[in-house]
């Protein structure tokens, strides 16, 4: 892991990987832990980080929230044609 604390990207995770690998996080107001990673893979070596982040909404209330920074590859699925 770098000091910045982000893991260096080996993998570009799908859309669709990255849409299951939420079904798996905590409620991020429930957790203390700054980082979860999701095995994206069935032999657990693929992994998305997501981040635990602080919010500020527009009355002032702090909310955690889960956040992902990386690239993503978006399935043919998800594209619309004209």
């Amino acid at each position: 892991m770098s000091e910045s604390g982000h893991a260096h990207i080996k993998h570009a995770p799908s859309l669709s990987q990255l849409l299951k690998a939420l079904q798996s996080l905590s409620d991020p107001s429930k957790v203390k832990t700054r980082y979860a990673d999701v095995s994206i893979d069935s032999d657990g070596n693929r992994k998305i980080r997501f981040e635990r982040i602080k919010i500020l909404k527009s009355d002032g209330e702090k909310i955690a929230k889960w956040s992902y920074d990386g690239r993503l590859i978006i399935d043919s699925k998800f594209l619309f044609e004209d």
